[in-house]
């Protein structure tokens, strides 16, 4: 039974991480404490070479895979489950929870088509494509906006790629006394901002914003460290997941803490997840409320 609680608060955590986080702000882009002298020159020419640097900084490997240890904290909960991380660029991200290490309890998929959660302990899942998740649909947000965000890139809201045409669209504020600079995107009521190292070029920091609408306030913050080497670049093994929102129970944040390691570029394995008819199929609602009631 207390394998059974765990699995079901742990993937709801996910989902509502991973998801319901995605839609919505509160908009935080601190500076770093410990200046240090670069060479970035304010100027507009200096704003697009450093968001292009920012760009092209990106692991040539077609497939990422890694050993996980998912740590989820929300009110009184703090629970860690180990798992793994599968991601295949353009095609799929899935994250395997197995408690104890012993047995594989659930699993989010994300493809370009669908969402997919799978509770294997109660036999249960929901699949539904990127449309019919609400949240989702309205930030314009879909597929490759999430694999930027593990991926650590930048990315424009709807889009499937970064066109060097769209280099311009993002501001820039230049700090050449400081760590890092941010670059910021406004969209409709959405505003996205990163921070990224004035000398590599890693993302350090990513806040997805969205406020003053029907829906309430939240906000979504990703913060990246550990950076190994990986892939001919530099890839973060410590993310730190925050979403704040006015729907979960009692206006809580929730947070996601994903530690990687034995970082892979292993592609012998598939891209799909297959159920036996023995699964049961869950509606959008059912999950979610099972998310907001979390305490």
């Amino acid at each position: 039974m207390r394998i059974r609680r765990l699995t079901i608060n742990v993937i709801a955590a996910a989902t509502i991480m991973m998801m319901a986080g995605c839609g919505t702000t509160k908009n935080v882009v601190n500076t770093t404490d410990n200046p240090t002298s670069t060479s970035v020159e304010d100027t507009e020419a200096a704003r697009l070479k450093f968001v292009r640097n920012v760009s092209d900084h990106s692991v040539a490997q077609k497939n990422i895979t890694a050993k996980l240890k998912f740590r989820m904290k929300k009110g009184s909960k703090d629970v860690t489950v180990a798992g793994s991380l599968h991601m295949r660029r353009d095609d799929v991200i899935r994250i395997q929870l197995t408690p104890l290490g012993l047995f594989e309890a659930g699993r989010l998929e994300f493809t370009k088509d669908y969402v997919m959660i799978v509770d294997r302990i109660n036999k249960q899942y929901l699949k539904a494509d990127y449309n019919e998740v609400a949240f989702l649909k309205r930030n314009g947000l879909n597929f490759y906006s999430l694999q930027a965000l593990f991926w650590n890139q930048l990315f424009i809201p709807g889009s499937d790629q970064m066109r060097d045409s769209e280099l311009k669209t993002f501001d820039v504020e230049l700090s050449p006394m400081a760590l890092c600079s941010s670059i910021a995107l406004n969209r409709d009521k959405m505003t996205y901002k990163w921070l990224a190292d004035n000398k590599t070029y890693s993302i350090t920091q990513a806040d997805v914003s969205y406020s003053k609408t029907e829906w309430g306030d939240a906000s979504l913050k990703w913060n990246y460290g550990n950076f190994k080497a990986f892939g001919g670049t530099k890839f973060p093994t410590q993310i730190g997941i925050t979403a704040a929102s006015s729907a979960l129970k009692g206006g809580q944040s929730m947070t996601v803490e994903l530690t990687l390691d034995n970082l892979s570029n292993d592609s012998d394995w598939e891209s799909r997840t297959q159920l036996s008819g023995k699964y049961e199929a869950v509606s959008a609602e059912e999950v979610l409320n099972k998310i907001l009631s979390i305490k």
